[in-house]
């Protein structure tokens, strides 16, 4: 009874109040957002403009007997999983065409260059790229291993692929 009077204060003349909404649940979203992934500034806002916009365009489908903030919580963390798979999956694409134009695999075989590499990443970088590349291990167990956020180490490994491009056409390696 509590959550269809709560629905419906929310609900006027068979329209939602998005700002009675964005005022009431704009920090509960972001905050969603903050705890389970780790996107962007924009790519948040994003999330949060697609959160209102999918609250809006289903006020019809709104069940009276959920509680709303539990429902605003599953769309929000179902756009938030959209958009990381689709962050993943451009970053992926991305990384095949680096990589064709560089395989890091084969430089890795270098020592000279594995010292030079090495020196110049930070301790983080380093521990991630190393664990990637010479131990084999997958980005999962990585990120299970460090105790960090598998986007985190994705994230990290892109970076850290272009910083060494970087540093390898600095050292010489590679122009």
């Amino acid at each position: 009874m509590v959550e269809e009077k709560l629905i419906e204060s929310y609900i006027q003349h068979k329209e939602l109040n998005m700002q009675k909404v964005v005022d009431d649940y704009y920090n509960y979203i972001r905050s969603i957002i903050k705890n389970s992934s780790n996107v962007t500034e924009e790519d948040a806002e994003e999330i949060i403009s697609d959160v209102f916009f999918i609250l809006w365009k289903n006020t019809k489908k709104l069940d009276k007997k959920v509680k709303f903030s539990s429902y605003i919580a599953g769309v929000t963390k179902n756009v938030i999983f959209r958009k990381c798979s689709k962050i993943a999956k451009e970053t992926q694409n991305y990384q095949i065409e680096e990589i064709k134009d560089f395989d890091i695999d084969s430089g890795i075989q270098n020592s000279e260059m594995n010292e030079y590499i090495i020196k110049n990443l930070q301790e983080k970088e380093c521990k991630i790229f190393e664990m990637f590349y010479y131990d084999g291990l997958k980005t999962k167990e990585i990120a299970k291993e460090l105790n960090i956020k598998l986007s985190n180490v994705k994230t990290t490994l892109h970076r850290t692929r272009k910083k060494v491009r970087k540093i390898l056409r600095e050292g010489g390696f590679y122009k």
